[in-house]
C-alpha cells in the first residue's frame, strides 16, 4: 500500500503541514526529556558514593559484661589507668587442711572520680599462687586466653572473678607431675594487665 505524503482533506495544505510539525516538535522534546532523565539516573550511584567522604566518623565501641552499668555509655568511658585501680587478691579461709581446695578472689575496685573500663576477661588477669619466691600455681597455666571481658566500673564500684586452687603446683602449658602443695604459708597475688599485686596469705596444715 502506497503512503500518502501530500496531505489529503477538505482543508488547505498548510493546515496540514502545521498539525504534523506540532506533533514532530513534541515528539522531539518527549525524547529529550526521556534522554535526561536516564542521564541522570546513571549519574545517582556516583553521588552516592561520595556521601560517607561528608559523614562524621563513626566511634567504634565495646560492649561491657559483668558489673557494667547500663546507663553508661560505653563509647564516652576511657580505660582505666593504673592509677585508678585497687586490684586485691583475697582467700576466703585463713587456712586449710593439706588437700583442701582454697577458694581464691581477685576484686578490681575504680577509686577515681569518674567512671571507667577494665578488660577483665581470663587472657587479661591472673591468680597465682606462691610460697616465698617460689611460684607453686597459676589461673592461667591451665587456662591460657579467652575473650575479652569489658566492664565498665563506677567511681566506688568494684568487680570480683574467683577461682579455686585445686592444691596442686602448675606450669605453664599444663605441664608437670602437678604435685600436692606441702604444708606451709603462701601468698596470693593478683594480676589486672600489667599491673600486679601481692594479697591474702594463708596456711596449708598438715
Amino acid at each position: 500500500m502506497a503512503l500518502h505524503w501530500r496531505p489529503v482533506g477538505p482543508e488547505p495544505a498548510s493546515t496540514y503541514w502545521q498539525r504534523r510539525a506540532v506533533v514532530a516538535t513534541a515528539a522531539v522534546l518527549l525524547l529529550a526529556v526521556l534522554f535526561s532523565l536516564l542521564n541522570g539516573e546513571d549519574e545517582a550511584p556516583d553521588r552516592l558514593a561520595e556521601a560517607p567522604a561528608s559523614s562524621a566518623p563513626v566511634t567504634p565501641s565495646a560492649l561491657p559484661t559483668g558489673s557494667a552499668s547500663p546507663s553508661a555509655s560505653p563509647a564516652a568511658v576511657a580505660v582505666c589507668g593504673p592509677e585508678a585501680l585497687v586490684v586485691e587478691g583475697l582467700v576466703d579461709e585463713d587456712s586449710y587442711a593439706a588437700g583442701g581446695r582454697p577458694k581464691l578472689s581477685l576484686r578490681v575496685t575504680n577509686k577515681g572520680t569518674t567512671p571507667c573500663t577494665s578488660d577483665l576477661g581470663q587472657a587479661a588477669i591472673e591468680l597465682l599462687v606462691f610460697s616465698g619466691s617460689d611460684r607453686i600455681w597459676s589461673s592461667d597455666d591451665c587456662a591460657p586466653g579467652g575473650a575479652k571481658d569489658v566492664t565498665t566500673l563506677q567511681p566506688g564500684e568494684a568487680a570480683t572473678r574467683r577461682a579455686t586452687w585445686d592444691g596442686k603446683r602448675s606450669l605453664p602449658g599444663c605441664e608437670g607431675s602437678k604435685a600436692q602443695a606441702q604444708p606451709g604459708t603462701y601468698r596470693v597475688t593478683a594480676r589486672v594487665g600489667q599491673q600486679r599485686v601481692e594479697g591474702d596469705a594463708f596456711r596449708l596444715t598438715g
